[in-house]
C-alpha cells in the first residue's frame, strides 16, 4: 500500500484554556518520509500559532517593569544632577550650572510602546 496523501491537524494550546485548531493536506511524493512530514508541519503549525496568551502577557509585564525601573533611574540621576548643580551654583564654581533638561517625550514614547505588546497579537479561539 502506497500513501499519496496526508491530512494532519493539530490543535494547540494558546493558554488561558483556549486553543487553535490547524490543518493542512500535502501529497506525499516518492521517497518522502510520513513521520518527517507530519514532524514538519506540525512545527509549522507551532510557528503559525505563535506565541500563547501567557507568553505574550509575560512580555507584556517584563516590559512594564523595564519601564519603571528605567523611570526610577532617571528620577534618582535628576536628582544628583540637581543637587550637584545646586552645590555648583551655591560654590561660586559654575554660576549658570544648569538643572537637569526635563526628557519629557523618551519615558512616554516608551511607555506607549509596552502597551502597544497586547495589542499586536491577535487571538483566535475554537
Amino acid at each position: 500500500m502506497r500513501i499519496k496523501q496526508i491530512h494532519a491537524h493539530f490543535l494547540i494550546s494558546i493558554g488561558d484554556y483556549s486553543n487553535e485548531r490547524i490543518g493542512f493536506s500535502v501529497e506525499v511524493e516518492e521517497g518522502d518520509s510520513i513521520e518527517e512530514i507530519v514532524e514538519n508541519l506540525r512545527e509549522r503549525a507551532k510557528l503559525i500559532v505563535g506565541s500563547s496568551a501567557k507568553e505574550l502577557y509575560d512580555r507584556k509585564y517584563d516590559v512594564q517593569r523595564a519601564y519603571r525601573e528605567l523611570e526610577r533611574k532617571l528620577e534618582n540621576a535628576r536628582k544628583e544632577w540637581d543637587a550637584t548643580a545646586e552645590f555648583l551654583r551655591a560654590q561660586g564654581i559654575k554660576p549658570d550650572a544648569p538643572s537637569m533638561p526635563q526628557f519629557t517625550n523618551l519615558l512616554s514614547a516608551s511607555k506607549v510602546e509596552a502597551e502597544t505588546v497586547l495589542s499586536d497579537a491577535e487571538f483566535v479561539s475554537d
